[in-house]
């Protein structure tokens, strides 16, 4: 069967809402909560759409063929997620979804248990799921497939640009967090080497050496605070801006989000938006 282009991207929107659905109900039955579950804030899961245009591409060949569509499509939607997470914590410095604690995982962007899902998907999607969404679009007035294909189009690009700039705006602000911890740590990294360096030469011949030493460590200890004190003064004056809202809304969208690297700087800004009643649920 061959579509037209607006027919692929009615697919691709209509798998995205099923997939938002899918998830969210699964993520907020898990946490016991309601979690609108998604890199964008609309109910559209691209991860799922994507997924599941890469299997019929490659499956409708032999829809009928259950095996070899499990196989096929398994390893399609595989490397598909795999590409997609590596590209996403390359771009934005956070992983969306982290698969580390799972069984036979690939650098926590697959592992064996979601692969075999997507093998399942697979097999339903094109041998039972696709068949009557196929007759539904091709059953369409194609003027009026066009219009609902643009409409959501316009509407999700919207989406995704503002979503990706949440997303930019947190990874810079990772970056300025692990920037002054890595500032700090060159700082107490020194004070540790001068003192290993002139610890017992100072005990013998200067007192006065010693109590200099230890007023650095006392000096060391007083930036710490003050700089986390920095950090908690800006966050209090940024609390009522868009920037917070907005990255507190990502990440209770993606309640699995880390970041292995800016882990600590991730860890910290956590725990100052959870003092803040804006940290994700």
């Amino acid at each position: 069967m061959i579509y037209t282009f607006s027919t692929w991207l009615f697919f691709f929107y209509l798998y995205c809402f099923f997939g938002w659905v899918w998830e969210t109900c699964y993520v907020s039955v898990r946490k016991g909560m309601w979690v609108n579950r998604g890199f964008i804030h609309g109910p559209f899961l691209p991860i799922y759409g994507s997924g599941a245009i890469a299997v019929l591409i490659f499956t409708l060949h032999f829809r009928t063929d259950a095996g070899l569509v499990f196989v096929v499509g398994m390893t399609s939607a595989t490397l598909l997620e795999y590409c997609t997470g590596v590209a996403m914590e390359k771009m934005f410095h956070v992983r969306y979804w982290d698969y580390t604690g799972k069984p036979l995982n690939l650098n926590g962007h697959i592992c064996a248990l979601s692969s075999l899902a997507w093998g399942i998907f697979s097999v339903l999607l094109t041998l039972y799921m696709h068949n009557p969404i196929e007759r539904f679009a091709l059953s369409m007035n194609q003027n009026l497939l066009e219009v609902i294909v643009f409409l959501l189009t316009v509407y999700i690009s919207i989406d995704m640009a503002e979503s990706m700039r949440e997303a930019f705006n947190l990874k810079e602000l990772l970056v300025s967090l692990e920037s002054s911890n890595e500032d700090f740590r060159h700082f107490q990294k020194g004070l540790e080497v001068a003192y290993a360096f002139y610890g017992s030469e100072l005990k013998e011949k200067s007192e006065a050496g010693l109590k200099k030493i230890n007023s650095a460590f006392g000096a060391g200890k007083e930036k710490s605070e003050n700089m986390k004190a920095g950090i908690m003064e800006h966050v209090e004056r940024a609390r009522t801006k868009r920037i917070y809202r907005n990255i507190s809304s990502l990440l209770s969208r993606n309640p699995q989000a880390v970041s292995k690297m800016h882990e600590r700087a991730f860890s910290e800004f956590l725990e100052i938006m959870k003092q803040h009643g804006m940290g994700k649920k």
